[in-house]
């Protein structure tokens, strides 16, 4: 799985969700993108290889980006002609390939997504010292059993 960015349009915490209307027709106005009806997506082709974008929930999303200019700057595009913006997955706000920051519209977003994290590492610890203490107690009880059986010889 791909890291995936995703084209969306937010004011004051709140999402503004971009048309499939608006799309098309940000998508007619910007360079080398067009809309497929079959797989309705819209695709962006260039030497370099092809994009494809995808309307959900009132965004435009894409897996599989490799952070590659070829395949960012078409997006930038496409956001700055719906005045929208590009996130990638670590709600990181694309200005160029090279520039990002955090929007102000996903500071309760980022917030959560720590929250869920330290859960999710204190999860994954808890586990790890429920396996090491399995490990721990099977050698000592192996150990004890060894001792025994020892014992067991040297009568």
């Amino acid at each position: 799985m791909g890291y995936h960015l995703t084209i969306l349009r937010t004011l004051k915490d709140r999402q503004l969700d971009i048309t499939l209307s608006e799309a098309r027709s940000a998508a007619d106005n910007t360079s080398n993108w067009q809309y497929d009806k079959d797989d309705e997506c819209f695709t962006f082709t260039c030497p370099q290889g092809m994009i494809s974008l995808f309307l959900d929930e009132g965004e435009l999303w894409m897996q599989d980006f490799h952070g590659e200019a070829w395949q960012l700057e078409p997006m930038l595009a496409l956001a700055k002609s719906l005045n929208a913006r590009v996130r990638g997955d670590e709600l990181e706000t694309y200005e160029t390939i090279d520039k990002t920051y955090f929007h102000p519209d996903d500071t309760l977003l980022r917030k959560e997504a720590l929250i869920a994290g330290k859960e999710i590492a204190e999860k994954s610890l808890r586990e790890s010292k429920r396996i090491r203490n399995f490990i721990v107690g099977f050698f000592i009880i192996l150990g004890i059993i060894a001792f025994i059986i020892g014992k067991q010889f040297e009568q």
